[in-house]
């Protein structure tokens, strides 16, 4: 007996949009191509971009004023992160993305934000090569997979803009 196919059910959110596609933000070689990724689908979706980035704690053995001021320099730098790829898509969308900078335990604060936030629909990672696809990939994608309430994707680093684009 042949299996009746349904039509694919879109919610929308109470902002009109299909929900939250987030990016986990970082200064790899591969997250343009996650984040071109991210666009492509956001836009054929009526979705859009949320960017979080995590500054990760450091144990500083410095005085307290000089510990104050490495942290305002790594938050200051994570600010300046986010901010140029939330130009790059509010160009690209014509809608402002939802940014989030967290401080802490990088694979906490990736579920603790998705479960805070019921809008976020899939989580877009991008990965380095197979042998090495980088620390967030490679917890998501195997024992972290189980805290993710969303749909994970990997975006593989060599894939070109071309190759985006006949996916997307």
């Amino acid at each position: 007996m042949a299996r009746e196919e349904k039509p694919l059910i879109r919610r929308k959110n109470k902002n009109g949009t299909q929900g939250v596609f987030l990016l986990f933000v970082d200064d790899s070689d591969e997250f343009p191509l996650a984040l071109e990724y991210g666009l492509a689908l956001a836009q054929s979706n009526n979705a859009h971009i949320g960017l979080l980035h995590v500054v990760e704690d450091e144990e500083f053995q410095q005085w307290g004023t000089i510990q104050d001021k490495m942290r305002r320099e790594m938050r200051e730098n994570a600010e300046n992160l986010v901010w140029g790829y939330a130009k790059r898509v509010d160009e690209a969308c014509g809608v402002k993305s939802s940014l989030f900078i967290e401080q802490g335990n990088k694979f906490d604060a990736v579920v603790r934000i998705i479960d805070e936030d019921p809008n976020i629909k899939m989580l877009i990672l991008a990965a380095n090569d197979a042998s090495n696809p980088g620390p967030l990939v490679a917890h998501f994608s195997s024992k972290g997979l189980s805290r993710l309430r969303v749909p994970l994707v990997v975006v593989p680093g060599h894939l070109s803009e071309k190759d985006i684009e006949a996916i997307s």
